[in-house]
């Protein structure tokens, strides 16, 4: 299995479900492009440290957009040749939202519709999160993009559920918020267990 991870908006919970999904399913991580400190990677090895974590594809200290960090870093690459690991268990973080960019001509969602891999939404709901959640599956499906389902990070909302379900013909599961690492462990594998019900997976 190799999936992508993608938000629908910054800070949206990505690497905790990343973090989740690879412990609960025994995935191989690979952060795409990292701005700043701490890492995600980090992130993921404190939360399920038996995960493998691959070097980040790109690194920048600067924690703000990438095409701002090159810039201010003067580091130069083709976010759309950055190579995937060696790994038939690969789970892929991308920065940001869909439309982050990733390079100074490239955002995430090129690099997505480039390497051709399946891909894992997370979304939340707060105001305007239905928008958001909504314009990023318009922009997955219309680049005919492989969308496995919906994440939702966080709270759950079970009109909000039924509205995107029915307007996005999509499947969703939850991943809420967990307080300690048992109450992490116990989400992890209550949302595969979902996934799995749904065939999301």
């Amino acid at each position: 299995m190799q999936i992508f991870i993608a938000g629908s908006h910054t800070d949206i919970g990505k690497t905790s479900v990343s973090a989740a999904l690879c412990y609960a399913l025994g995935l191989d991580y690979f952060k795409l492009v990292q701005a700043g400190v701490p890492t995600d990677s980090q992130r993921i090895q404190s939360l399920s440290p038996k995960t493998k974590i691959f070097p980040n594809g790109i690194t920048l200290q600067t924690p703000a957009s990438p095409h701002i960090g090159m810039q201010k870093e003067n580091v130069h690459y083709d976010g759309l040749q950055i190579p995937l690991p060696l790994s038939e268990n690969l789970l892929v973080e991308s920065a940001g939202g869909l439309f982050t960019p990733l390079d100074q001509q490239n955002c995430m969602i090129d690099f997505l519709g480039f390497s051709k891999l399946p891909c894992l939404l997370v979304g939340g709901y707060y105001l305007g999160g239905i928008n958001h959640i909504l314009l990023s599956i318009d922009a997955l499906k219309t680049r005919e993009i492989p969308l496995l389902g919906l994440i939702v990070s966080k709270d759950s909302n079970p009109q909000m559920d039924a509205f995107i379900e029915s307007y996005a013909s999509i499947k969703i599961a939850h991943f809420p918020q967990y307080h300690d690492l048992t109450s992490f462990q116990e989400n992890a594998q209550k949302l595969k267990s979902q996934m799995l019900k749904s065939k999301m997976i």
